[in-house]
């Protein structure tokens, strides 16, 4: 599978860090870095970090460890939740185990992804989109952000009310793709409630 930009420049940052902490040298610093920014496929990109903890893989060695967190390191197949779809809706919400990254491919027809109920256990979510003459609406749980990249520039329109600059521990998704032919909204939407509605 190939990689993206937002890969390899997360790759880079590890290697950075890795340099700063003296784990590697700076001449292994600028070779690795100009494999990380040339590679082409995850293949490509192991070998890179294979040595380096938080790397797949790599032996666990001392530091402090971030429990069911899986942010660091290239993303995986495995890692990737794939949906495509002509002209039906594509609807998660409720309970459901949130993957490092989640690309949908939908034409004429709406997209939803609730994450409010969603187990996350990552500190950093993809979320690429590419739909067509459909909505598109990413319901973020509370306190996450989002950082927005999305081209809406044929018939399309983008709604964004989340900050983008990252919280942590709170989830931060960065959200990519295109939105032709219809709106996507990005933002937090409470649960409906009795008490909310008459201001209780």
């Amino acid at each position: 599978m190939r990689v993206s930009d937002a890969e390899r420049h997360q790759v880079a940052e590890m290697l950075r860090d890795a340099a700063a902490e003296g784990r590697i040298t700076l001449d292994e610093l600028d070779e690795r870095l100009e494999a990380a920014l040339g590679a082409k496929t995850y293949a490509d990109l192991e070998p890179v970090t294979a040595d380096l903890p938080g790397a797949p893989g790599a032996a666990a060695g001392p530091g402090p460890v971030v429990a069911d967190d899986r942010s660091a390191g290239p993303v995986r197949p495995e890692d990737v939740m794939i949906v495509r779809s002509d002209g039906d809706g594509v609807v998660r919400k409720g309970r459901w185990q949130v993957p490092r990254r989640i690309e949908v491919r939908n034409r004429y027809g709406g997209t939803r992804l609730d994450f409010r109920e969603a187990d996350i256990p990552h500190e950093r979510v993809e979320v690429h989109l590419e739909v067509s003459w459909g909505g598109a609406e990413v319901i973020l749980p509370e306190r996450a952000t989002a950082e927005v990249a999305a081209d809406t520039s044929w018939l399309g329109s983008l709604k964004v009310d989340a900050d983008a600059i990252p919280r942590p521990p709170a989830p931060h998704f960065v959200i990519t793709g295109t939105c032709h032919g219809g709106t996507l909204q990005v933002g937090h939407r409470r649960s409906f409630s009795w008490s909310a509605l008459f201001g209780m």
